[in-house]
C-alpha cells in the first residue's frame, strides 16, 4: 500500500494512506462511498473470478471549509476517487461507468473534467448509441474533459494506486443503467489489451485521444485544478 502526500498535486492539504484519503487542517473529513465487489458484479468481464471486497472509494464534495459556500453557489462539486491496482481475472480494476443527462432546455449534456493526482488512468468514452468509442491515457498532473454526450469509465491499468479528482455539476444524477444493462462498457481492458464487449453487438473501433491544455478554462498540466476556485470566471 502506498502512503503519499497529495498536497502538491491536488492543491489541498491531503494525503493517502493504504488507499484511503487523509484529511489535514482546513479540510473537513468526508466519508467515502465504497464501490464493493458485490456492487461491481454486473459490469465485470469475468464476474466469477475472485476479487477484493472493495474496488474503489469516492470522496464527494472535498474542499477547504473557506471555499465551501462559493463552490456550492456555483452548483459544483469537487470529488476525489481512489482505485487500488489489481485485476479481476484478466481485467484491470475500474469504475462502474455512467452517462450524464442533458442540461434542461439545451441539447448538450452535462460535462465533467478529471485530473490525475497520482498514477495513470485510462478514461474509456462511448456514445450511448455505440457509434463511437475512444480512450484517454492520463498521467499525474494531466486533465481530461469528458465530452458531453459520452458515457465514461475509469480504469487503473498500472501498478500504482490511481488517485484522481473531478469537477462536476451538482444539478444532475449520473445514469448507471446503460452500463448495467450491457454488463459494462463497450470494451474491457485486460492484460492482453482491449477486448470487445459482445453484449453491444456491433462495436466501433477504439480511438485514442491525447490530453491537452485548455487555457481558456484554466486547465493546465501540473496546475492543480482545485485552484480554479480562486480564479475569477474560471469556476
Amino acid at each position: 500500500m502506498e502512503n503519499l502526500d497529495l498536497a502538491k498535486t491536488s492543491g489541498l492539504p491531503l494525503g493517502l494512506e493504504e488507499s484511503k484519503l487523509v484529511f489535514r487542517e482546513g479540510v473537513e473529513e468526508v466519508a467515502p462511498d465504497v464501490r464493493t465487489h458485490e456492487r461491481m458484479l454486473s459490469v465485470l468481464k469475468e464476474p466469477e473470478e475472485e476479487a477484493p471486497s472493495e474496488f474503489y472509494y469516492m470522496y464527494r464534495n472535498v474542499c477547504l471549509e473557506n471555499d465551501r459556500q462559493k463552490i456550492s453557489e456555483n452548483g459544483l462539486r469537487y470529488d476525489i476517487t481512489i482505485l487500488p491496482p489489481f485485476k479481476v481475472g484478466s481485467e484491470f480494476n475500474k469504475t462502474f461507468g455512467h452517462f450524464h443527462p442533458k442540461v434542461p432546455g439545451m441539447q448538450s449534456h452535462y460535462p465533467e473534467v478529471y485530473e490525475v493526482l497520482h498514477g495513470t488512468a485510462h478514461y474509456l468514452l462511448q456514445k450511448i448509441d455505440c457509434t463511437d468509442a475512444a480512450f484517454f491515457e492520463v498521467r499525474a498532473g494531466q486533465k481530461a474533459v469528458m465530452p458531453p454526450g459520452y458515457g465514461h469509465i475509469t480504469i487503473n491499468p498500472g501498478k500504482e494506486t490511481l488517485v484522481m479528482s473531478n469537477w462536476v455539476s451538482t444539478r444532475f444524477e449520473s445514469d448507471y443503467g446503460p452500463m448495467r444493462e450491457k454488463r459494462g462498457a463497450v470494451y474491457y481492458e485486460t492484460v492482453k489489451g482491449w477486448v470487445k464487449n459482445t453484449n453491444y453487438g456491433k462495436v466501433p473501433k477504439l480511438r485514442q485521444l491525447k490530453p491537452r491544455n485548455v487555457e481558456e478554462f484554466g486547465l493546465m498540466e501540473r496546475r492543480p485544478m482545485y485552484g480554479l476556485v480562486n480564479e475569477t470566471g474560471k469556476l
